[in-house]
């Protein structure tokens, strides 16, 4: 039986080329794992948040108080008469409706902590109502 060339030529080929293969792969595969230990221990960044997102984030962490007026009624309006009366500005009892004795009792403390005397328990008035420089009713 006679060899063909080209087909000796051919099987020597593909033959080098594997070798050729195995040869690159034994050195691809360390430096393969090598890369992927690196990312594993490299924390991927996050992208960056749109600033309306941002925005809307910050709003929703400032809250101002909201204003409490003649009708509110409960837990805040509780603890607003009870500041009111322990500075001595309210003298009725402590239930939670904001009435006319709770409105003049903050018409009056609003008057004599220089802030505008308009009935309304606002941002500004519970500020200065709850803080230390809130001052009391001397009468």
């Amino acid at each position: 039986m006679k060899k063909n060339p080209k087909m000796i030529a051919g099987i020597i080929g593909i033959v080098v080329l594997l070798a050729g293969c195995i040869v690159l792969a034994t050195y691809m595969i360390p430096t393969i794992k090598e890369v992927r230990r690196e990312m594993s221990l490299t924390p991927t960044p996050l992208p960056p948040v749109p600033d309306t997102v941002r925005d809307k984030a910050a709003e929703s962490m400032v809250t101002p108080e909201p204003a409490l007026r003649n009708g509110s009624q409960g837990e805040k309006v509780w603890k607003l008469q009870e500041r009111l009366q322990a500075l001595g500005y309210y003298t009725d009892a402590v239930d939670g409706q904001f009435g006319q004795g709770t409105r003049d009792a903050v018409i009056a403390f609003q008057k004599k902590n220089g802030l505008e005397a308009d009935g309304y328990a606002g941002e500004e008035t519970q500020r200065v109502l709850y803080s230390e420089d809130a001052v009391p009713n001397s009468q």
